[in-house]
């Protein structure tokens, strides 16, 4: 081989190892570079492991953590609906859901024993509806159709029918659904049993609107009624009347019979006035013995008058509780809404009026009067005299005037009678007009004290001039129920320095009226303090011997209106003897009032009256007239106190 060949061949080798050095050191190169790339990715690769690890096991806690809370969530879930169930057991409660679309419901509870209905969903709501009450149901219906509307909240008691067919009292709440979704509309919510609860609230209503001794509805209950049908007649522009009936002289009822007979009696009126429903609108007892009835608005005020005149008739003659048959007398007052009376206090004020009109014209049997113009006259007339009363009371601007008691043996005057004078009153109202008035509305305590002040200080003149008379005042029935009598006249006794004997307390029938005992009692310490009892009108209203057995009486003195015809009459004459000899023989003494004829005096006489008053020995008198009597300045023993044998 030539050397310029091997020449060749040795450079081409050179070039050759060359190249593949060349390339070996960039292989190198690359390697070393790919290897320190691989390196920062197997080193990122570790942190990314690292990281992740960190990750994992974050998420692996967290859902370790989520796990045990869903777990609690869960366990308290169930908690809560075990204790919704035992509140629900424990209510008598179910819920349910209504579903419109569908127009089912679903309940879940015990409906069964409930509601006879199996635990069960999509019951047709008809079904449930069925078993609502029929006066219940429209109220349920509209419910459910507002909360659909307008979203609002159901809140409705109805009966529903039980298991056993009978209804009872359920508490319906619900409200439209807060999920509810396009496609079903609901409204859900809770059915709760309050039977009881129900019943007893209308226990309590019924004690608290009713009488318990006749079930009638009470002045409570009659007041909301009346309201509501007031509302309706100024709505319609139709009247109705009103009826309000007192049953007269009950008290002697309790008295004679016992209070037991006198429950009876109002029961058994109570029910009378039942009788007549189909004509009233409401029948109540107001109280004590006084009822109200609302006649319905198309009866006319007379043929109310006519059923009232009915209820008269019917208690003409009743039969009571021990077989014994009993008239009833009673006051009714009839008046007519809105013409006399707009509001419930002014009708109640023109009925009363109408009822006290016939009570004091009928002082026996029965009475009922329509109110009218001359009522209401008259009821201004008395607020008139009410007014001058009350300043008159505060004036002290009243006098007494004196009648003088003849002896009918001695034929001298052995004392008189003061009697209430008002000179203001200057002929516009009559003495026992007045005095009714000043009774009615309870003026009469302050005017009977300034008559006692005034009397005392007329008797303890006739002391300072030497005249030994006596004197009688009268006390009112409302003293001896409000007053301590025997107190006022103890301290008028003492700052007078008057002699009790001097004194007679006169007392009307009506006296019998109150506490029969509470009077004895009163009576019995007025007598103990020496002073004389009498019983003033004596046969006008309720004669009793019962009672005056009972009371520590002295005198009785006969009305005026049986020594009228005394004269003339043989009934009176036998009236009026029978009441002398019964005195008599009950040791009493006895004063005839009204004495004004001869023919009178001669009668009386005869059958052996003790006193006489009147206009034949003298009209009533003023105290300076009075002392200046011949007869009156004479002194003679008299018997005053005959049945403890004291003499004066």
């Amino acid at each position: 081989m030539s050397e310029n060949n091997v020449n060749i061949e040795l450079s081409y080798l050179r070039k050759k190892v060359g190249r593949e050095k060349s390339a070996r050191m960039q292989a190198e190169l690359l390697l070393e570079s790919k290897s320190t790339e691989l390196f920062d990715i197997n080193r990122r690769l570790q942190d990314a492991n690292q990281h992740l690890d960190v990750i994992v096991a974050r998420r692996t806690k967290a859902l370790k953590a989520t796990t045990q809370r869903v777990e609690v969530t869960s366990e308290e879930l169930q908690n809560t609906v075990n204790r919704l169930n035992l509140v629900l057991d424990i209510a008598n409660a179910v819920t349910w859901l209504f579903n419109v679309r569908n127009q089912t419901m679903d309940i879940a509870g015990k409906s069964e024993s409930l509601l006879g209905i199996e635990p069960t969903k999509a019951i047709p709501a008809d079904t449930v509806l069925s078993r609502i009450h029929e006066n219940d149901r429209k109220e349920l219906i509209e419910g459910l159709s507002l909360a659909l509307k307008k979203g609002e909240a159901i809140n409705l008691r109805c009966r529903l029918m039980s298991r056993n067919g009978s209804y009872r009292w359920f508490l319906i709440n619900g409200e439209l659904s807060s999920l509810v979704s396009k496609r079903s509309l609901c409204v859900i919510g809770s059915c709760i049993e309050m039977h009881e609860q129900v019943e007893r609230e209308r226990e309590v209503w019924n004690i608290a609107n009713h009488d318990t001794l006749t079930g009638l509805p009470n002045r409570n209950y009659f007041e909301t009624q009346f309201s509501a049908l007031a509302e309706e007649s100024f709505s319609s522009s139709e009247s109705f009347t009103i009826a309000l009936i007192d049953i007269n002289d009950f008290t002697q009822i309790n008295d004679t019979y016992g209070y037991s007979m006198g429950d009876g009696v109002l029961r058994d009126f109570a029910d009378i006035l039942r009788g007549y429903s189909e004509y009233t609108h409401h029948v109540a007892r107001l109280s004590g013995d006084e009822y109200i009835v609302i006649f319905k608005t198309n009866l006319a005020i007379w043929s109310a008058h006519e059923l009232c005149q009915k209820v008269i008739d019917r208690c003409v003659n009743i039969s009571i509780q021990n077989g014994e048959r009993l008239g009833l007398n009673l006051s009714m007052g009839l008046a007519v809404f809105p013409k006399d009376g707009r509001v419930l206090d002014d009708l109640m004020q023109s009925v009363y009026s109408a009822m006290q009109d016939g009570k004091q014209k009928k002082h026996i049997g029965s009475s009922c009067v329509l109110y009218n113009a001359a009522i209401e006259r008259e009821r201004f007339r008395e607020k008139d005299i009410r007014s001058a009363l009350k300043a008159a009371i505060k004036s002290k601007s009243f006098d007494l005037a004196f009648q003088p008691i003849m002896c009918n043996q001695s034929k001298y005057f052995v004392g008189s009678e003061a009697l209430f004078r008002w000179p203001d009153m200057d002929g516009k109202w009559g003495v026992q007009e007045v005095i009714d008035v000043a009774e009615n509305s309870g003026l009469i305590l302050d005017l009977g004290e300034q008559v006692i002040e005034m009397a005392f200080a007329k008797i303890s003149h006739l002391n300072e001039i030497g005249v030994k008379k006596w004197m009688a005042i009268n006390i009112s029935p409302l003293q001896f129920q409000l007053q301590d009598v025997p107190q006022i006249i103890s301290k008028a006794l003492i700052k007078y320095n008057v002699d009790p004997a001097m004194l007679v307390v006169e007392v009307t029938e009506n006296i019998f009226l109150e506490n029969i005992n509470r009077v004895a009692d009163i009576l019995n310490q007025l007598s103990k303090m020496g002073i004389t009892i009498a019983i003033d009108d004596f046969g006008s209203g309720y004669s009793s011997l019962r009672y005056v057995q009972m009371l520590p009486i002295d005198k009785i003195k006969i009305d005026k209106a049986f020594v009228d015809h005394v004269g003339s009459s043989i009934e009176s004459q036998g009236i009026v003897k029978a009441v002398i000899d019964m005195s008599h023989s009950m040791g009493y003494k006895v004063v005839a009032e009204g004495v004004e004829t001869e023919g009178q005096l001669e009668v009386l006489k005869d059958m052996g009256c003790d006193y006489i008053q009147g206009y034949y020995y003298s009209k009533p008198v003023s105290f300076d007239e009075l002392i200046q009597l011949d007869d009156f300045s004479k002194n003679t023993p008299l018997v005053l106190k005959t049945h403890l044998g004291r003499t004066l």
